[in-house]
């Protein structure tokens, strides 16, 4: 689960959104479905819809579910929020697009996107500075990492901007590290979604 993958520590709660024409649909599996996605990604033990409560129940992580009917941008959107026990918070949203439900994220802690959620992505937080975006692809392209696709979301608040970009390959810690050198990335994420 995306919002998993990009919290700094384990989530102590889950708060599920279903808004649009998706809330008027019995919607308690999207709650199984986060915390499937949640225990997935950092336990060792097979996690299912039906244990996935029990995991939470024994590792003191809540999880709740709500409806709203309006969706300003999309017919049905799922907003998932992981909160750390210290407070912090990641918020992600997602959407089904057109005739084949293409799965997207829409939002990822109030930054707007339109990518599929498919693949190896990389998300880059960095300072918004000409020719950032160049020595991101130069680093990525000098390793043998292929861009297949790209959204840039920039801060309304600052000089700083987020990229998501979905690659062919995993990225090497080496070029990790040598982008938060080169565009004064506050924060690198590589989250797989295959």
């Amino acid at each position: 689960m995306l919002a998993a993958a990009l919290s700094d520590g384990a989530p102590v709660s889950l708060s599920v959104q279903v808004r649009g024409e998706l809330a008027s649909e019995e919607v308690e599996v999207l709650r199984l479905s986060a915390l499937r996605g949640l225990f997935s990604a950092v336990i060792d033990e097979p996690v299912t819809f039906v244990n996935a409560p029990a995991l939470a129940a024994e590792r003191g992580v809540s999880a709740e579910i709500t409806k709203a009917s309006e969706s300003p941008n999309h017919r049905s959107v799922v907003d998932v929020r992981a909160v750390g026990a210290d407070g912090s918070a990641v918020n992600v949203s997602g959407t089904l697009y057109g005739p084949q439900l293409t799965q997207k994220v829409v939002q990822i802690n109030g930054r707007h996107f339109d990518m599929r959620a498919e693949g190896i992505n990389l998300i880059v937080h960095y300072v918004d500075q000409p020719g950032a975006l160049g020595k991101i692809g130069t680093l990525l392209g000098a390793a043998g990492v292929n861009i297949h696709a790209a959204q840039l979301s920039e801060d309304v608040e600052g000089p700083r901007a987020t990229i998501l970009l979905r690659l062919d390959q995993a990225v090497p810690d080496d070029v990790r590290s040598a982008m938060v050198a080169a565009v004064g990335a506050n924060k690198i994420e590589v989250v797989d979604l295959s």
